[in-house]
């Protein structure tokens, strides 16, 4: 079997080395081309969001105000939008906590000291213009599970702070705008 020489190697390589990296521009393909529009996921036609407290029909008090302030701060850091009083707002994002569940999912077999439980939060949400009425979007029963770990040392108050930030932003995640449809 014959070697092939270091310098045939790096004859073969030099294209790749040399057209990598600085100035590659493909031609057609870019912000300034007529042909390519970027599309956002959210609306384009909603700038500020009004976010009242959530209100809690649940007998698990203190949800609401942190669920309320986590949705606050999922949509400033991950949507185009701006919170703002319902006065100068263009829509307004308004929920309802419905149920609350703590599940024991494993015991120790032994003890039977709950291992992992699951804490559940439902909540109902609607999303609408406030200019025109239009709801945007309209959720019920929409549920987030978070678990905890009793014999770590956890409490109810750790699933149900991890459930919120995830609850937070599944919300958010829902403002986008629908694919497919037409709509904005």
């Amino acid at each position: 079997m014959t070697r092939c020489p270091r310098w045939a190697l790096l004859m073969l390589m030099a294209p790749a080395l040399f057209t990598g990296g600085c100035g590659y521009h493909m031609s057609g393909v870019g912000e300034n081309d007529a042909s390519f529009h970027s599309k956002t996921l959210y609306r384009d036609d909603v700038k500020t969001v009004a976010v009242p407290i959530f209100t809690n029909r649940t007998k698990y008090t203190g949800v609401e105000m942190p669920l309320s302030k986590a949705v606050i701060n999922q949509l400033e850091s991950q949507s185009p939008y701006k919170v703002a009083p319902q006065g100068r707002a263009d829509s307004i994002l308004e929920g309802e906590i419905t149920g609350v569940r703590i599940a024991t999912s494993s015991n120790n077999r032994v003890s039977a000291v709950p291992q992992e439980q699951i804490y559940s939060l439902i909540v109902k949400f609607t999303w609408r213009d406030l200019r025109s009425g239009q709801i945007y979007t309209q959720r019920t029963s929409f549920e987030q599970t978070a678990p905890y770990y009793p014999t770590l040392g956890e409490d109810r108050w750790v699933g149900e702070q991890q459930n919120i930030e995830r609850l937070a932003l599944a919300i958010v995640q829902e403002l986008q705008a629908d694919w497919g449809t037409g709509k904005k």
